[in-house]
């Protein structure tokens, strides 16, 4: 099995700068990581190996976490020998799909997030 998990940290810090309640950060924050976690998914099941399909069929996302300061969303690809892929074995190459998808939606993380907080923030 193989997870991936991005934690957004700091957020008490971003309030802070926007001016906005903590409640509206979290929230937007949450709302932008459930909806990255989705397209990251999408492309890990893209750019997975496909033999059977069966292990690209098992990429899956779970809810996003939330603390007062800080967002954590999942992406996990449940088959056992997902690692094996993913990182290699002494018999066989790497054939990453799970990293390379998840540095694929940083941007659209980041994008995305700024695009919800816009309407969160009250500018000092």
């Amino acid at each position: 099995m193989t997870e991936i998990n991005v934690k957004w940290s700091g957020l008490d810090k971003l309030m802070e700068e926007l001016g906005a309640t903590a409640e509206a950060t979290i929230e937007a924050a949450a709302s932008a990581m459930k909806t990255t976690t989705g397209q990251v998914q999408a492309k890990a099941k893209e750019i997975a190996p496909k033999r059977t399909g069966v292990m690209a069929g098992n990429i899956n996302v779970k809810p996003v976490k939330k603390t007062s300061t800080s967002v954590t969303g999942t992406i996990e690809a449940e088959k056992d020998y997902s690692s094996f892929v993913e990182f290699g074995t002494y018999k066989m190459h790497a054939e990453p799909f799970m990293r390379p998808a998840v540095d694929w939606g940083q941007s659209i993380f980041i994008k995305t997030t700024m695009d919800k907080l816009k309407g969160a923030a009250k500018f000092k």
